[in-house]
């Protein structure tokens, strides 16, 4: 961790992976997360590409095992890919290049300055999981909205900026601080554990009526393998 220049940075050690695939299995337009030790590998809904359903892929792994998985072969990556899919949607196939990124979390010590709002990645980063910093994002937009409404003519001014700051920093704190100990205890999970985790997560969510109304509200499906 390290704090410098009013930003606080947690790393990781973590690296992500991210490119797009076509499958056969249509994602119904639902995000869906599969948890392990490494980090989630996590499918986001795209347009059919060439008449297959197409997911962007996140895959979080640990950082020299992401730089060997962007490096394989491409037959060979799609082996381990479909591995670690769980075969949800069946065979991927990889249609882009695959890029690597560093996981980090980051959280400014002010959303406000002089005639400026900082908000979505410029305020805060979370790792990729559960849409958190999707989520974050959009909030930051409405609250900025609702107060550009409610007061027109102080647009941009020390009052209007210092209430954004008051009520975007702390919820936006707390959930870089979430979302930090939730990876964290992922990655600690032994197998056993994981596997205990698992059997939670698919008595709590597979019930088909609490199933449609979780993906109804959030978008978004969670495994643990």
């Amino acid at each position: 961790m390290c704090i410098r220049d009013s930003v606080r940075t947690i790393r990781y050690g973590q690296k992500a992976l991210a490119f797009a695939v076509t499958h056969p299995i249509p994602h119904d337009n639902v995000s869906t997360e599969i948890h392990r030790s490494g980090g989630p590998f996590t499918l986001v809904p795209l347009p059919d590409r060439q008449g297959l359903p197409s997911s962007a892929v996140v895959w979080m792994e640990r950082g020299p095992e992401a730089v060997r998985l962007s490096s394989l072969p491409v037959p060979e990556f799609e082996r381990e890919m479909f591995a670690r899919s769980a075969g949800i949607f069946g065979p991927l196939t990889l249609v882009t290049p695959r890029s690597v990124w560093p996981i980090i979390a980051q959280t400014a010590d002010r959303f406000d300055g002089e005639r400026t709002a900082l908000l979505a990645e410029a305020a805060h980063v979370v790792p990729p999981i559960g849409a958190q910093g999707l989520n974050m994002s959009l909030a930051d937009l409405a609250c900025l909205l609702e107060l550009a409404k409610a007061s027109p003519d102080r647009l941009g001014d020390r009052a209007m900026l210092t209430a954004y700051n008051r009520r975007r920093w702390p919820e936006g704190t707390a959930r870089v601080t979430g979302t930090d100990a939730r990876l964290r205890r992922s990655m600690r999970l032994a197998q056993p554990l994981r596997d205990v985790r698992a059997g939670a997560l698919k008595a709590r969510y597979s019930p088909k009526p609490v199933r449609d109304k979780a993906q109804a509200v959030s978008g978004t499906r969670m495994m643990a393998t």
